[in-house]
């Protein structure tokens, strides 16, 4: 965490533990808004709204979240944002065609009133989008279609190839001595084959000099700068090479890979329209459109670029792989499933490709199918702590739960942080009836993620049972003000409250139940039971009475 992310307008250098910036208010980096959404940077801001890039914890897919700026709102403000919002969410559930944008989610946690685009998942997953972040395969400008999948991440960036028709130097240990008038756009490229960058750099910036018509030239420059981490210099250099030649869509998508790791997602996408239109056909700018849709949490409008590049080329294992995980995001789990067999096709040495179709056959119900999956995926990578979560999440449905402990623990042995395995591994425990430790696995999750409102409340069911009633209510009230509206939060603290004796209390935390699920029987009869200890039995009665109603119309329902 630390700095804001607002640079330009705050910048300020918050302590390491804060989740907002203690001058404006904003999230800063890593922060967990409602323990599911990590905020990963700033995208834009506008008018008292900033817009950042986020990771859905639970689908482990890129989200994008807006919300409002405190310091710059005030309550009126934040209230018309919630309502707004809660009205976005409801007609996003009618909202199928592809190019909608949907709103799945919207909240409040601390100073912050945000809305989240995208579909949701319900269960933690691997990072699946975030890969692609270097989006092109290495051969960006090949002279055929690569047959190889997903490439390493020395060869994921932008590379130029050595013209053909170049002379090459004598064949002798690497670099050779120039003729008296060297070629250095020639000596710049073996230097960027070699993975000399430096080397490659200067032999470019020569080049430049010697002819500052090279368009060749200013676009290895600019791949060179970008594998350096100079993207501000790679993009000045790209900007010559298109200054140069203006209709080559080559350009404009090496163009577009700069500003995507500059942050610049709104000319990231004019980049891509601008090669679009001098060749429909560019299979490289289709695909970067695409991945980069996805990131931002455009899956629809991602999942139309995907379908025109692999229209044009079936062959890229990379795009498979995305659109597999673009379907996973949207719940169309037997269209992911077939895209992911494609990618496996064309290159099945991948652990994120056994991982994450593992991921889908459990969503499928198949956890047995998917444990096989996710032991190759820890073959291959032994050392992801993901692969082992994603196995021991098999195990759990499975009921094999001392099995599913173990690999928890593995996980959490290369990753202790992983606030998702201390999370399963406390349900484990408390399947096993194991409640102490599981309190205790509870408590590892939230400290390092205090944010995880279904640990608050898993926690305080626990306790309930343990009859600690008073830190029940503690748990209960943590998972509440995170989310208002959790029902069985304010069932079970009516609960907590009636044991203690506290009936006023505890009928005012039903009332909230009921009030917000007027459809769930068991706080209607818990109800009931608090009005007849208060000698309100007509009331009670009335509440009994609904109860049954409802319980018989669910049954009739079920056609039981």
């Amino acid at each position: 965490m630390g700095k804001c992310l607002d640079f330009k307008s705050c910048g300020f250098d918050n302590r390491d533990e804060a989740r907002f910036c203690s001058r404006c208010g904003i999230p800063v980096k890593g922060t967990l808004l409602q323990g599911r959404y990590e905020i990963q940077s700033l995208i834009g801001k506008d008018r008292g709204t900033v817009t950042f890039q986020a990771t859905d914890l639970q689908t482990r897919h890129t989200v994008t979240v807006r919300a409002l700026i405190p310091k710059d709102t005030n309550t009126q403000e934040q209230n018309d944002f919630l309502q707004d919002a809660e009205l976005a969410v409801s007609l996003s559930t009618h909202v199928s065609d592809p190019g909608s944008i949907r709103v799945i989610d919207y909240g409040q946690d601390g100073p912050v009133v945000y809305m989240v685009k995208t579909a949701p998942d319900s269960t933690p997953q691997p990072s699946s989008l975030s890969r692609f972040v270097n989006r092109l395969s290495s051969d960006l400008f090949p002279q055929t279609p690569s047959n190889s999948g997903i490439e390493d991440e020395d060869t994921t960036r932008i590379r130029i190839a050595v013209p053909g028709n170049t002379p090459q130097p004598t064949p002798a240990p690497w670099p050779t001595p120039g003729p008296a008038v060297r070629d250095w756009l020639v000596e710049g490229n073996l230097a960027y084959e070699h993975g000399s960058y430096e080397q490659a750099l200067a032999a470019y910036e020569m080049a430049t000099r010697q002819n500052g018509a090279s368009v060749e030239a200013w676009s290895g420059k600019g791949a060179t700068l970008l594998h350096l981490g100079r993207a501000e210099e790679a993009l000045q250099a790209y900007d010559q090479a298109i200054s140069l030649s203006p209709n080559d869509p080559e350009h404009w998508t090496s163009r577009a890979s700069v500003l995507h790791d500059l942050q610049r997602y709104d000319e990231e996408m004019y980049c891509y329209d601008q090669a679009l239109t001098f060749d429909p056909d560019y299979v490289y700018a289709w695909s970067g459109r695409g991945m980069a849709l996805a990131e931002q949490g455009y899956a629809e409008d991602a999942l139309v670029a995907f379908d025109r590049a692999l229209l044009l080329d079936p062959q890229q294992g990379t795009v498979w792989q995305a659109m597999g995980d673009t379907l996973y995001s949207l719940h169309r789990y037997d269209e992911a499933l077939i895209a992911i067999d494609r990618a496996f096709a064309l290159d099945d040495s991948q652990a994120s490709l056994w991982d994450t179709k593992g991921n889908i056959l459990r969503r499928l119900k198949q956890p047995e199918q998917a444990l096989v999956l996710h032991e190759q995926a820890t073959q291959i990578e032994p050392n992801s702590a993901t692969s082992w979560f994603d196995k021991a999440n098999d195990l759990r449905d499975m009921r094999r739960f001392g099995e599913a402990l173990n690999d928890y623990d593995r996980a959490l042995a290369l990753d202790p942080t992983l606030a998702g395995a201390w999370y399963n591994r406390g349900n484990v425990l408390a399947a096993l009836r194991m409640f102490e430790d599981a309190l205790n696995s509870y408590d590892h999750a939230l400290q390092y993620d205090d944010g995880l409102i279904s640990a608050w409340y898993n926690k305080g069911s626990l306790l309930h049972e343990l009859q600690r009633h008073q830190e029940a209510l503690a748990a209960f009230d943590r998972a509440l003000a995170l989310d208002v509206h959790y029902i069985a939060a304010w069932n079970n603290k009516g609960l907590s409250l009636f044991a203690l004796g506290r009936l006023d209390e505890a009928l005012a935390a039903l009332d909230q139940a009921t009030s917000f699920a007027p459809e769930e029987p068991d706080a209607w009869y818990n109800k009931a039971v608090v009005l007849e200890k208060l000698g309100r039995k007509q009331e009670a009665l009335t509440c009994r009475d609904w109860a049954r109603s409802l319980d018989q119309q669910a049954k009739q329902a079920q056609g039981l």
